[in-house]
């Protein structure tokens, strides 16, 4: 069996889901996978840009500690 790599993970398209916060919890959009959990797996920024580099930036540091853990990680389920 081929092992999957940090760079395999990263080229999935997981569905994403982006939200637009209210002010009172600090304005700016969020970007969330909510397959992999949607509370670990999000970003957030000023724009929706930003909040989708926040969350590719989250994404790649948590399944590198996963793939260090041996934490399996779910492939898109579109």
């Amino acid at each position: 069996m081929e092992q999957k790599d940090l760079e395999y993970y990263l080229n999935l398209e997981y569905q994403i889901t982006i939200s637009k916060m209210q002010e009172n919890e600090g304005g700016g959009y969020s970007a969330c996978i909510e397959q992999l959990g949607k509370y670990a797996f999000i970003g957030d920024g000023e724009t929706v840009k930003e909040a989708l580099e926040d969350l590719k930036e989250v994404k790649e540091i948590l399944f590198a500690e996963y793939l260090e853990k041996g934490i399996p990680i779910p492939e898109p389920d579109h």
